[in-house]
């Protein structure tokens, strides 16, 4: 009797664990994704302010003024 006490005392124990695991592990949820540059030089562009998006085109990717100015006008 005191055998059957102790192994359901451990499978409640168990069960809850593994229960407080899957809860625990199903509350992540990954970071949301920043929009890629071309869509934020487009936003920027499309606000009126297309030489704020060629600045940030050329700090993310190193291009030169001229690259990032043709960038930014074909979107």
């Amino acid at each position: 009797m005191i055998i059957m006490v102790v192994f359901g005392f451990i499978a409640a124990l168990t069960i809850g664990l593994i229960l407080l695991a899957v809860r625990l592990a199903g509350g992540r949820r990954p970071p949301p994704r920043e929009p890629d540059l071309a869509a934020r030089a487009r936003a920027l562009k499309s606000t009126g302010h297309a030489d704020r998006a060629i600045m940030l085109v050329r700090g993310e990717t190193g291009m030169s003024h001229d690259d990032a100015t043709r960038f930014v006008h074909t979107l």
